[in-house]
């Protein structure tokens, strides 16, 4: 592989070693996914090495998927979007759209119009004061961040009220 000579058992199983110690001393300091994990490994170990690793950390479940998504959408719901939040576990952080699904049954429901009214206590947007390009602004602010338009239309209403 990559003009290096064969690796005997001994080495084989030193490099297996380290990507395991490797693994647990990425995961020591934050909660990843597997992609994440990966594509950390892969850097610096062979794919025989990088797999025994992530195995060897899933059996004492170190690493679980379903845990971090679970997480990542009840602590990145609080302040985003669940549209923009699920785009980042799909395609930054790799969970795979089955993953996603069950942890959207067990992370905690979250309000988005109360994150709208936040963001517009924040940003000091008052619909009965603001003129319609400062709503325009906010709106598309809004909705480049995944909030669902009949939901920011419905606050700004309400707030106009």
């Amino acid at each position: 592989m990559n003009g290096r000579r064969p690796q005997s058992e001994e080495e084989k199983s030193g490099d297996i070693r380290r990507a395991r110690h490797r693994a647990l001393h990425i995961l020591e300091r934050c909660d990843r996914t597997e992609q994440e994990l990966r594509d950390k490994l892969e850097m610096n170990y062979r794919t025989e090495a990088v797999e025994d690793a992530i195995a060897y950390v899933k059996r004492y479940h170190y690493l679980d998927d379903m845990r971090y998504a679970v997480n990542y959408l009840n602590s990145r719901g609080r302040v985003k979007s669940r549209r923009q939040v699920e785009q980042e576990l799909l395609y930054k952080k790799g969970i795979s759209r089955e993953v996603l699904e069950e942890a959207r049954q067990e992370a905690d429901p979250q309000d988005e119009r109360e994150q709208i009214r936040r963001w517009m206590e924040k940003k000091q947007i008052h619909p009965d004061t603001a003129d319609q390009n400062e709503l325009r602004k906010f709106y598309l602010f809004l909705m480049r961040r995944g909030f669902r338009s009949e939901d920011i239309l419905s606050e700004l209403r309400v707030s106009a009220s």
